[in-house]
């Protein structure tokens, strides 16, 4: 039975609010344990994998997604179950084997010194290994069914950084952190069957059913899929590698430390990417643009509601929170940090529309924004980097991220639709530019980190909240449509919260 559209947004965010908070708990630790020399090479070999096997992974899994969401027929959703895995596990083999030639050559070593022969071999396994499981995580997705699919994300998570740290601790570095993932993802693959196998047979894998697909859409939505998230992943990781040739493992590993803070508010978004793509498919089969512009204006105007006060709040702590966090070394972090938060809030407003655009079969206005942001990144990247290192990279890359929303603005207007329309850019930028002249000085006054990071919070999330009521950002209409009913908010308490909503004054009126 599939989930309902509230109750899969609400298993994503907490399955991503999981993940985060893990890695949020387990980047300091690794981070201590293998120092900024060793957590480079992590961040580099991770960068390498990621260019080349999320491409892989997204190409396939997201056909799988989308084609099977687009019928609840069992024979249908079988048949294309059987027809995706074949290219997913031939792909994967073929990246394995890509990562095995490299370290058994010794091209890998030559490339990025001798102790990535090691790191490539298990490079090899992992990809294979993340194909599967990928494979069978999104089939789940795109059967509606997050109910599953996102507690064995907390399963794999909770088992990767076990298995890591406990290896890493015993001595075995890097390579401890990869066959954690290793590990992870095999377990996350043969679990997944147990779910898939309540509404698809498992014979489909080697025998589909004799349906009539669209063999020939399929391949190429694969194809276009696969072009698309070489794009999009190179904008996570040309500044990582770009960085390594010019600089050192340690810098890279402060670069990668304010990575990993900023990204920390992608949670809400692309819990909405997430959820989107096999829900709005069916919209562009029957040519419904109004309900997709309802739902690209709703979903765009809260992600940037919400990813702005994040951003404000990061800015005012960054100081205090990144030494907390990080450790005293990566101090050198912050900066990067600060120059990254501006685009980061501009790829978190970007992604309802990616998910949209990518939900129809023809994939090609989507690849030419994404490409055109692509090269813009790779071109400030290549024109920063060599002068000004990490805070070259940080401008390029916030740049670059920035750049998405209106490439993909323009890909939706081509399309018949305007995802900003209605996100109220004025009452959101007003709201956080008062609420951060507020936790500034608030912050840089308090006398401990500590305290900081537990009185600025929920300040700046008071003020906020207030100012986005004021000005208009956020109605009390919506406000009630977000909190009534989600059981996160005790009635009690909802209702003397309306009160104060209603008598607050309202500058739009």
């Amino acid at each position: 039975m599939a989930d309902s559209l509230s109750s899969a947004v609400r298993s994503v965010v907490a399955s991503k609010l999981f993940v985060v908070l893990a890695g949020f708990l387990f980047t300091p630790v690794l981070v201590r344990l293998l120092g900024p020399t060793e957590y480079g090479r992590y961040a580099l070999v991770l960068s390498i994998f990621g260019i080349v096997n999320i491409v892989v992974i997204g190409g396939t899994s997201d056909a799988v997604r989308k084609y099977i969401s687009e019928r609840s027929d069992p024979a249908w959703q079988a048949a294309v179950y059987g027809y995706v895995f074949r290219p997913a596990l031939g792909l994967g083999l073929l990246v394995g084997a890509a990562f095995w030639v490299a370290a058994w050559t010794g091209l890998a070593a030559q490339t990025f010194g001798d102790p990535f022969t090691s790191l490539f071999y298990l490079l090899g396994g992992y990809a294979i290994a993340s194909q599967l499981a990928y494979h069978n995580l999104r089939t789940l997705m795109g059967l509606e069914r997050e109910s599953r699919s996102e507690p064995l994300k907390v399963i794999e998570k909770t088992l990767f950084v076990t298995v890591a740290l406990a290896l890493v601790y015993a001595g075995l570095g890097v390579e401890g952190v990869l066959v954690g993932h290793i590990l992870a993802s095999v377990v996350v693959f043969a679990l997944a069957l147990v779910f898939i196998a309540q509404s698809i047979p498992l014979r489909s894998l080697v025998s589909p059913p004799s349906i009539d697909l669209p063999k020939r859409g399929i391949v190429g939505y694969l194809g276009s899929t696969i072009v698309f998230f070489l794009f999009l992943n190179s904008l996570y990781h040309v500044d990582v590698i770009l960085l390594q040739y010019w600089t050192t493992d340690e810098t890279v590993g402060y670069y990668k430390g304010a990575l990993s803070i900023a990204e920390f508010l992608w949670l809400a978004p692309t819990a909405v990417q997430l959820v989107l793509l096999q829900r709005i498919s069916n919209l562009w089969a029957s040519g419904d643009l109004e309900a997709i512009q309802r739902q690209a204006g709703r979903a765009t105007r809260y992600v940037f509601l919400f990813t702005a006060l994040l951003a404000v709040g990061v800015a005012a702590l960054a100081t205090e929170f990144v030494p907390l966090y990080l450790g005293s070394a990566f101090e050198p972090s912050i900066t990067p940090l600060l120059l990254l938060l501006p685009g980061v809030l501009g790829f978190a407003v970007a992604r309802p529309t990616l998910a949209i655009n990518q939900g129809r079969r023809s994939l090609r206005p989507l690849l030419v924004a994404t490409g055109g942001c692509s090269l813009v990144n790779l071109a400030l990247n290549l024109a920063l980097i060599p002068a000004y290192g990490m805070a070259g990279a940080a401008v390029a890359t916030s740049i670059g991220y920035g750049s998405l929303v209106g490439f993909q603005s323009l890909a939706a207007r081509y399309l018949g639709y305007r995802p900003l329309a209605g996100v109220r850019w004025r009452p959101v930028l007003v709201s956080s530019g008062v609420t951060a002249a507020v936790i500034v000085p608030v912050a840089a006054i308090l006398p401990s980190a500590i305290l900081a990071l537990v009185v600025v919070p929920p300040l700046g999330a008071a003020v906020y909240a207030t100012l986005a009521i004021v000005t208009g950002a956020l109605t009390a209409e919506e406000l009630s449509e977000l909190v009534d009913g989600t059981g996160v908010v005790p009635a009690r308490l909802e209702r003397r919260l309306f009160v104060v909503v209603d008598r607050l004054p309202k500058v739009y009126e």
